[in-house]
């Protein structure tokens, strides 16, 4: 069995680590050094989670191989206080929803750490701090974010993610997948943030002609930035997701609901400043992104 380490303990680093410990030694980096268990609820089973807990300052090793899962607005303080307890070798893979910036993340990094990024459209929910809930699987995709990366990326991939991963696929074009991604967050996480709906209310037609629009500016701005996604496929992704979710609540509903800071800035913000960036208006993602950021301040 190898270490590998995930930073937080947030619903998706929860499902991962549930997975990778069937094969591997997991340890939950914590912001206290609290000793309590952890625990996994899969229908009506809960299972506690074969876990250890550290904090960044108890560490006393380097870190080869750790998992970011946090949200994009935690992303650069946790890659900040990460990078001096990173191994020289080390392997750093991020997940999130919305986009950020890899090339600053590389900065940090020294130039033999190797960067990925891991999407995965598995279900899981918080009812508290130290449980999560498994909502439904789906499909989980590796890629690398910089040279070192890419010539280690089928090793790490064969290592650590070929099994309890279930779909899960190595893809050479990672910059697509995390536009695919976002295209998807952006069609249901703020809509049902605002409705406060599962995501399955959003296939009525009193919502297609918003989802059509926000998609269109997103599948626009994509192209500026060198991303040919097509509008058609990302409809039928974004509904194809809904209706597999449909009785699933998003991580952005669930932000509100508990009164916390949403990601909202990288997803529809983050459309709404890149394409000002080319001389554009993206209209929709713009309303919406300030609407959520008006019922996060209320």
């Amino acid at each position: 069995m190898s270490d590998i380490y995930i930073l937080g303990c947030g619903a998706v680093g929860l499902l991962l680590a549930e997975k990778l410990s069937h094969n591997h030694c997991v340890t939950l980096i914590t912001r206290t050094a609290s000793k309590q268990d952890f625990f996994f609820i899969n229908g009506k089973q809960r299972t506690r989670l074969n876990v250890n807990l550290t904090t960044l300052a108890d560490l006393n090793e380097k870190i080869h191989t750790c998992i970011v899962p946090v949200k994009a607005y935690q992303l650069v303080s946790a890659m900040e206080a990460l990078s001096p307890h990173l191994s020289q070798d080390a392997n750093v893979i991020l997940s999130h929803n919305g986009m950020s910036d890899l090339n600053h993340f590389n900065s940090i990094l020294q130039p033999t750490q190797a960067l990925y990024f891991l999407s995965t459209s598995m279900g899981g929910m918080k009812p508290d701090y130290n449980t999560v809930i498994f909502k439904g699987p789906g499909l989980t995709q590796l890629g690398a974010c910089n040279v070192q990366a890419k010539r280690q990326v089928t090793e790490l991939y064969n290592h650590y993610f070929m099994q309890h991963f279930e779909p899960i696929e190595l893809t050479n074009d990672i910059a697509e997948v995390r536009w695919q991604k976002l295209c998807v967050n952006i069609a249901i996480n703020p809509l049902t943030a605002l409705l406060e709906c599962p995501n399955g209310a959003l296939q009525t037609p009193a919502y297609a002609t918003q989802v059509l629009k926000l998609l269109n500016e997103a599948c626009f701005v994509a192209q500026c930035e060198g991303v040919e996604l097509q509008l058609a496929t990302e409809l039928a992704r974004a509904y194809k997701v809904m209706a597999l979710t449909q009785h699933n609540t998003s991580s952005m509903a669930q932000d509100i609901k508990l009164k916390r800071q949403t990601e909202i800035d990288a997803i529809c913000g983050y459309i709404a400043t890149t394409a000002k960036k080319y001389g554009y208006q993206a209209t929709e993602n713009e309303i919406l992104w300030q609407q959520v950021k008006r019922k996060e301040q209320t």
